[in-house]
């Protein structure tokens, strides 16, 4: 009797074996098809609970769909919502210190006065964005889209941006000083009395723009594309402006001094009032250019295209037009150049 019940309990005993052990694939086939769709479960309870508490810290939201949601004041901090879809969100206030977005979509996103330290925006889309008062430091918004974005008065003095779109950009008053801006597109964009200080441009497109009143002393616009942009009343004080384009831009009464104009395109330029002292105008092009009225103190014109340029009531302090080229050009005095 004892021996038969060794055996049917050694029986009973392979028979729970067997079925921990059917449990135990059973489990392993279910993790599998869980690994299968990285982050599904977790995102759908880091949705839940946003959406419940209004937080979730460190959060893996890759891909999840948030348009058109309510999140002010919402804590996201350290979550990653990588290709997230945030389309018409508002995330005023919110905690955005370290989020991962790449290639996420923040299209017509509300983002007054949130915070977004070390965010990185890598590919983005923030078109039609309003950032007014969002701490933007160390942020990353390299080929990132902020097309007619609302930037106003933002602090984005020595931020680093690499080939993004901010044609059309809202960026009045803005503070810019000291800011890397490679390859940057501002066509149409309205930079109003920003301050772009020892600021780098080099290459970008700023066609069209508004820049009435702008600060750009030491600014560094070597080969950029300011053709047909409006320019009054800028200071740009040993600024850098070689090879520049400034085909038909409103310049009147924009400051120059000290800066290096070496080969820029200036041609039917508006430079009435404009102040020239100690500028570098040597091979630019200001064919047609207006300069009624403007002052030249110490230029140089080595080369300098003056043809059918306007120089009626300039004030002349030590400059030499017969280094340049002035056939056609109505003098100070009123004469016509004749050409030779």
């Amino acid at each position: 009797m004892a021996n038969q019940r060794i055996i049917k309990n050694n029986k009973l005993s392979l028979q729970v074996r067997q079925i921990y052990r059917w449990m135990g694939i059973s489990i392993m086939m279910l993790a599998a098809v869980c690994l299968a769709i990285p982050g599904r479960s977790q995102d759908s309870a880091g949705v839940m609970r946003l959406m419940q508490t209004n937080q979730c810290q460190a959060c893996i939201l890759t891909g999840a769909n948030l348009s058109n949601t309510d999140l002010t004041g919402a804590d996201l901090s350290g979550s990653n919502l990588t290709s997230a879809n945030l389309l018409g969100s508002d995330l005023r206030g919110a905690n955005l210190t370290g989020v991962n977005l790449t290639g996420a979509n923040l299209q017509s996103v509300n983002l007054r006065g949130a915070n977004l330290t070390g965010v990185n925006l890598t590919g983005a889309n923030l078109s039609r964005s309003q950032l007014v008062g969002a701490v933007l430091f160390l942020i990353n918004l390299a080929n990132a889209d902020l097309s007619e974005a609302n930037l106003s008065g933002t602090d984005l003095s020595r931020i680093y941006i690499e080939q993004a779109n901010l044609n059309g950009a809202q960026l009045q008053g803005s503070n810019l000083t000291g800011a890397e801006l490679f390859g940057v597109t501002l066509n149409n964009a309205n930079l109003s009395g920003a301050i772009l200080n020892s600021a780098n441009l080099s290459g970008a497109s700023a066609r069209q723009a508004f820049l009435q009143g702008t600060q750009m002393q030491g600014t560094s616009l070597r080969n950029a594309n300011l053709s047909r942009s409006n320019l009054r009343g800028a200071l740009l004080t040993q600024a850098d402006l070689s090879g520049a384009d400034l085909w038909n831009a409103d310049m009147h009464g924009v400051v120059l001094n000290d800066a290096i104009l070496i080969n820029t395109q200036l041609r039917n330029v508006q430079l009435q009032g404009a102040s020239l002292e100690g500028t570098i105008l040597s091979g630019a092009d200001l064919e047609g250019a207006i300069l009624t009225g403007a002052t030249f103190r110490n230029v140089q014109l080595t080369g300098t295209n003056l043809r059918g340029a306007d120089l009626t009531q300039i004030e002349i302090e030590n400059v030499d037009f017969t280094q340049g080229i002035i056939c056609d050009a109505i003098l100070p005095d009123g004469r016509t150049a004749r050409c030779r």
